[in-house]
């Protein structure tokens, strides 16, 4: 019996970091799996008309548009959560006008309201949860529980792993690995070993599995490793779009 819902997440969805053909190719990879994903666009330089058409695409094929930031800068949504301070900037207010901005830009482009948001580079300040709740947005997955695949991001001992969690309003879906950020021939061994053992861990606490993913960063190893790693765990958990996550866990 299933008792651990997963997803499959991708960032940085923009043609600034994704050519056309190569969230062509992500969709079509997803649909020959049958599994949903959710996709953290970057409304900037979003209306390119070839990657709108994909956008609308994944809509069809039933996948999940989500905000991620409005033009993907570091101090777009600050740093050091959870400390509870409003530092460093930017303010409550200067949030919600970047949140508006890109809310504003993917309904333009696509007719969709995105309910989902994650912070670029997973920085966020305290004000950010209460900025996402005043806009309406059902959920945030801008937290880590693991380190993920490259050493650029800390481990955060401080984030206990358990079942989603609702803060200001809004359902917290933490990062559980980027196992695919710098996956190789020479270590998506090791990186298959260490994804199934998060997940075992995550499974026993009760957690969401929550992939993230660079497409931008893919080669054919990225699609095997995924492709693997879904087989694996099928018949332990089901892979779902974190819309729908939302909609079980509430």
């Amino acid at each position: 019996m299933v008792s651990l819902l997963s997803s499959l997440t991708f960032d940085d969805i923009s043609p600034t970091f994704l050519s056309s053909a190569k969230f062509e190719k992500l969709i079509e990879f997803l649909n020959e799996m049958g599994v949903k994903g959710t996709f953290f666009c970057v409304p900037y330089m979003l209306e390119k008309g070839d990657f709108v058409s994909c956008l609308k695409m994944a809509l069809d094929c039933g996948h999940e548009l989500a905000l991620h930031g409005c033009v993907h800068a570091k101090n777009e949504f600050g740093g050091f959560y959870p400390i509870p301070l409003p530092l460093p900037f930017p303010s409550l207010e200067r949030q919600k006008a970047n949140l508006e901005k890109g809310v504003k830009k993917i309904i333009a482009l696509t007719g969709m309201r995105p309910s989902g948001f994650r912070a670029p580079f997973y920085l966020h300040n305290y004000c950010t949860l209460k900025a996402l709740s005043s806009l309406g947005f059902r959920y945030d997955s801008s937290a880590t529980f693991f380190k993920p695949a490259y050493n650029m991001r800390l481990r955060l001992r401080w984030l206990r792993i358990r079942k989603p969690f609702v803060t200001n309003g809004v359902m917290e879906f933490p990062v559980c690995g980027d196992y695919t950020y710098s996956v190789r021939n020479g270590n998506s061994g090791a990186f298959l070993v260490q994804a199934i053992k998060d997940f075992e861990r995550v499974k026993s606490h009760g957690g969401v599995f929550v992939l993230d993913n660079h497409p931008q960063r893919f080669s054919e190893i990225s699609y095997r490793f995924l492709s693997t790693l879904v087989k694996k765990l099928s018949g332990k958990t089901k892979f779902v779009k974190l819309r729908d996550a939302f909609e079980i866990c509430r």
